[in-house]
């Protein structure tokens, strides 16, 4: 190991444990802290006796060589399954398969909704034709554009509310244009034989690919250390030290952190000028409470996720968790083991009910399914309160200035992963940015920032056996 350097890590989720990773196949033993009692962040398996669970839904795709092998190298190949991904919407209590297809929205929902989706769709092409300049869209802008009127109230207005939290013309459109296929009109056989969207999945959920990290780094003398809240980060002009809350310290030359990046700003000491505290402040998260249920009866659900955007639903995904593994779920079990998954804030009224005010919401939506007409056979509530970073307008603005105060004052700082930087990463990009980082630890030209750039990019990966 190289002893003259002494890096360390907050957070033990995908970006802190790659880092940590890195550093070792560098020839450097970092320390690690994770706040939690678990590694993986929000992509951990949250275990109860014989039931697991994946509180996000997770999936395993990239199109970067060294990420795939990263996770190869991490899990034998018999751990791995292949999964087809197939998405829908329940709208009208139909089952509209997502991303949507031009002759679903035809034919699906009825004559007269889908003359009229296809002729606000026109009318809506045809206005952004006569743009005069290209200018940057609120979600709800962007939306209309993209789908017409009809069809975007009828998706993705409600869905933008319930699982983002907020206005459609308070939130940046920046992130759709990965996250949201635009339709395909392609005829079904060759949509078919050019689509094929399959990704892979560790059989005991993603938690087990994170917790074969934590062990490859314990064998490497570089174990994480668990429930260690850091409290504060100190400065000298030379060499960083992290305050713990039991009292503990440490001190190295660069710190690798994953924690929010608001929360780094305010625990930042010396304290950064005043105008970039307060951006940091309105840097905001979503938190998510996932309740799996399993049910005793089978029920016929041909699809891994389905959205839930109407009012008459308080939950906004349903993970179907027999679509991605059936490891999931206990030996013999024959009914139906889902994941509703709610989107809060830390202030609302639903991430502060107890559980049984919050079994009382499942069972509600559950009969609004048509699946509450016998009591579950087992139930698991998990809470993630940084799950997703919220993209209201000004973020990316906002984000830049901390980046480069951060850059200016602390090189040796390093923000890495999906709340570190405050971007809607997946677990690839997360961890790319930790791999970056810890190259440009090591003094190579690259910049971690530049991860995830591409507007282009959508949620297809390359799949190897």
């Amino acid at each position: 190991m190289v002893t003259s350097r002494n890096p360390l890590i907050i957070g033990a989720g995908p970006a802190g444990l790659t880092a940590g990773i890195e550093l070792v196949r560098r020839g450097v033993a970092p320390r690690i802290y994770e706040s939690s009692t678990h590694v993986g962040g929000l992509a951990r398996t949250v275990t109860d006796g014989v039931w697991r669970a994946d509180p996000g839904g997770h999936r395993f795709f990239t199109q970067h060589e060294e990420i795939m092998d990263l996770w190869k190298s991490l899990l034998p190949h018999d751990q791995w399954i292949a999964v087809p991904r197939r998405s829908a919407m329940l709208v009208d209590r139909h089952l509209v398969p997502y991303p949507l297809v031009g002759r679903d929205l035809l034919t699906q929902l009825g004559v007269r909704s889908g003359v009229r989706g296809a002729g606000g769709l026109i009318w809506s092409r045809f206005r952004r034709g006569m743009r005069a300049i290209e200018k940057q869209q609120t979600f709800r802008e962007w939306g209309i554009e993209e789908f017409g009127r009809h069809w975007y109230r009828m998706f993705f207005d409600g869905y933008v509310r319930k699982t983002w939290l907020a206005d459609p013309d308070h939130l940046a459109s920046d992130w759709a244009n990965q996250r949201i296929k635009p339709i395909d009109w392609r005829r079904a056989g060759r949509r078919d034989a050019t689509n094929q969207d399959v990704f892979r999945y560790p059989r005991l959920g993603p938690g087990q690919l994170w917790d074969a990290a934590a062990a490859r780094l314990a064998e490497a003398g570089a174990a994480p250390c668990l429930d260690a809240h850091v409290l504060g980060l100190h400065h000298d002009g030379r060499n960083w030290t992290i305050e713990l809350e039991n009292g503990d310290t440490a001190a190295g030359d660069a710190v690798f952190t994953s924690m929010p990046l608001q929360m780094l700003v305010d625990m930042l000491k010396p304290a950064p000028p005043k105008h970039i505290r307060a951006i940091a402040a309105t840097l905001r998260h979503r938190s998510l409470i996932t309740v799996a249920v399993a049910l005793p009866k089978a029920y016929e659900i041909p699809f891994n996720w389905v959205y839930t955007p109407g009012p008459e639903f308080q939950v906004g995904r349903v993970q179907n968790y027999g679509r991605w593994s059936p490891a999931l779920a206990p030996d013999g079990f024959t009914g139906t083991h889902l994941g509703l998954e709610y989107f809060t804030l830390v202030h609302d009224d639903l991430w502060q009910a107890d559980d049984d005010s919050l079994c009382e919401i499942v069972q509600q939506d559950l009969r609004m399914l048509g699946m509450g007409e016998s009591d579950p056979e087992h139930i698991m509530i998990v809470r993630s309160q940084y799950a997703y970073p919220i993209y209201e307008t000004g973020r990316e603005r906002n984000v830049v200035r901390i980046r480069d105060y951060l850059r200016e004052n602390h090189p040796a700082l390093h923000p890495i992963g999906r709340n570190g930087m405050h971007r809607y990463d997946n677990q690839d990009h997360a961890m790319l940015s930790a791999l970056r980082s810890v190259a440009r630890y090591f003094g190579e030209q690259v910049d971690p920032w530049q991860v995830n750039t591409d507007l282009g990019y959508h949620e297809t990966g390359l799949l190897r056996s």
